[in-house]
């Protein structure tokens, strides 16, 4: 194994997400890569990366400071690990950002619901269940 992708999702507590996911990387001396995927911002397509970058800095300014913060702490605690913000839909960004970075893992956080609430609302985890080309691990996450 050389590349474990976890789905991070700021609004939650990801203590057992990066347990998890963090753990498996020291065993396998694998790359951690931690991603959260944000809104698209409307009217960024087509605009000069510089502009990009600033709109989402000013947007996503916590988010991106959030997420580099944990990359960071890991770091130091010895795991090979880095920070991705994915922007547009979750499923979609999640699984198509695992293939080009050629994950063996997505680890991402289940939060127990139905899976009738799931149908009728939709899930991320179940949306990256049934679309990821790799094995998925769920790890439950507690509000």
């Amino acid at each position: 194994m050389k590349t474990i992708f976890a789905a991070i999702d700021l609004n939650s507590n990801v203590d057992s997400i990066l347990a998890a996911a963090s753990d498996l990387a020291r065993h396998y001396e694998a790359e951690l890569v931690l991603a959260t995927v944000e809104t698209e911002l409307p009217g960024s397509e087509g605009a000069a990366e510089e502009e990009v970058e600033a709109d989402l800095k000013a947007a996503y300014g916590d988010a991106v400071e959030r997420l580099q913060a944990m990359a960071n702490d890991l770091v130091g605690q010895g795991v090979n690990c880095r920070a991705l913000m994915l922007e547009g839909k979750a499923v979609d960004q999640l699984v198509q950002a695992a293939d080009r970075l050629h994950a063996d893992l997505i680890v991402i956080g289940n939060h127990g619901r139905s899976p009738f609430y799931d149908t009728l609302l939709g899930g991320t985890a179940p949306g990256v269940i049934h679309r990821a080309k790799q094995n998925v691990l769920l790890v439950p996450v507690s509000e």
